[in-house]
This record gives structure tokens, sequence and C-alpha cells, in this order.
């Protein structure tokens, strides 16, 4: 009886085998691609009179990236940056509105920065993020010079690489410093006057209400770099600019 059964059990092995085979490829296989059609029946039939299979649920793939990054440690958030008020007085001409158009295009590159424009006047401030009290750097195209900037040494300001009245207080350009906002809260008697000061001591005047020389912080690689041109609409005045170099560094503007 024993030789009968392992008989017949060896012959049925190799087949046994061999669908075994065949449904473990045919598993493999990659399913084809899904056309577009109907849905009709949550049930897929297998064939007439086949038993009814249902289909297999889908599930949303923005639901799996949820749940993964739910699993994954968050980044701690950055502190928020400090904002920068750029005030920018102008007056009716008929270049205003294509000056006002480049800025606006400029200022909407950086992050949190709060523009204050104010109309009738012809200058501008330009202020930076990280200033304390006062900051100062070069300024392009400005004093009939390719640029002028004060000029440091171990990290103060000593002097002024400047083409006009050298001997002011501060011969700065006025798009060459900015004031923090708590310095001007905590002065409240300082002014910017436009009447009453001499041409070109506006800047000297304002600022010797708020700092000295040596309190200024400067910026702009020590006053090497320009980030800050005085542009015109009209061809550039360079009727100061030294034939040789009298500067100390060599500044590209």
């Amino acid at each position: 009886m024993k030789s009968v059964l392992f008989s017949r059990f060896f012959i049925l092995l190799p087949w046994i085998l061999i669908v075994i085979i065949m449904l473990d490829v045919d598993t493999r296989r990659p399913a084809p691609p899904l056309t577009p059609r109907p849905h009709f029946s949550p049930y897929a039939a297998a064939g007439r009179g086949a038993a009814r299979v249902p289909l297999p649920r889908r599930v949303s793939p923005g639901r799996h990236a949820e749940q993964r990054n739910e699993s994954r440690p968050r980044a701690e958030p950055e502190p928020p940056l400090p904002t920068i008020y750029a005030i920018t007085p102008t007056y009716s001409r008929p270049v205003q509105k294509a000056e006002l158009t480049r800025l606006a295009n400029t200022f909407r590159q950086v992050a949190r920065l709060h523009w204050i424009l104010v109309e009738d006047a012809a200058a501008r401030s330009e202020l930076m993020r990280t200033t304390r009290k006062v900051s100062v750097w070069p300024v392009g195209l400005v004093g009939g010079r390719r640029y002028e900037r004060p000029l440091v040494e171990n990290g103060k300001v000593v002097g002024w690489y400047t083409g006009w009245r050298a001997d002011r207080p501060f011969a700065i350009d006025m798009a060459g410093f900015a004031v923090s906002l708590q310095v001007i809260l905590s002065n409240p008697k300082a002014v910017f006057t436009r009447r009453g000061s001499q041409p070109g001591m506006q800047e000297s005047d304002f600022l010797k209400q708020i700092t000295t020389v040596e309190e200024l912080e400067p910026k702009a690689s020590n006053c090497t770099k320009v980030l800050v041109w005085h542009t015109r609409t009209e061809k550039v005045n360079l009727a100061n600019e030294p034939k040789y170099l009298v500067d100390t560094v060599k500044i590209e503007v």
C-alpha cells in the first residue's frame, strides 16, 4: 500500500512543481498599463460565470507622502529676519514713473522689506538690515566720480574718499548710510531739513545730531565694495574722477 502511494506521489510531484513555477512567473509580470474607461461596478469579473473579485482599493499618493513626512523629524523654524524700512522721497518729473518702476522691481527681490514712498522730495534713503545705530558704505556714480566711500582702518571710519569737500564732518552721499529706527525714536529732536543747510551739508547736519564718526559702522567689506549706486536717467558725470588711481584699493563699480 505504501509503495503505491509513494509511486503516485513521485509521478505527480514534477507536475505540481511545474504549476507552482508557472504561477510564480505569472505573478511577477508587470501589470498592463491602465486605460481610461467607464467604471460601472466595484467588482471585476474574471469571465462569464466566474466568481466576482473585488478591485484593489486606490489610495491617494498624497496620503502616503503625508504619512512619510509625519514620520520624519521636523526642522526647527528659522528666526524671522529683521524688517528693512526703505524710504524713497520723490517728486513729479518726466522720468519719475520709469525710475520708480525700476526700483520697485528691485525691492521685490528683498525679503521683509517695507517700502515708504514720499512725494515732493528729491532724495532717497537706503537702510541695511544689521545696522545697530548708524552704518555706512560706498556709493557708486556720485560726486563726479565712479564712487565715493568712507576710509576705514581697523574697522573704524577715519576719513572720506570723495571728489567734493572732503572737509565735511560726514562727507557722504545721502544713499551711503542707514539709521536704526531705535536711534530715530530715541532722538525725537533730530531732523533732516531741506532748508537752512548749506548745499551738500544736509547729511552732515543730520548725522551729527545722532552719532559721531567714531561710532559709524562700516559695511560692504569695510567699505571696499559698491552695493549702492546713485543712478540717474542721464549720462553719468565723472568730471571729478582722477586720471590715475588715487584710492588705496581698487573697487569695481
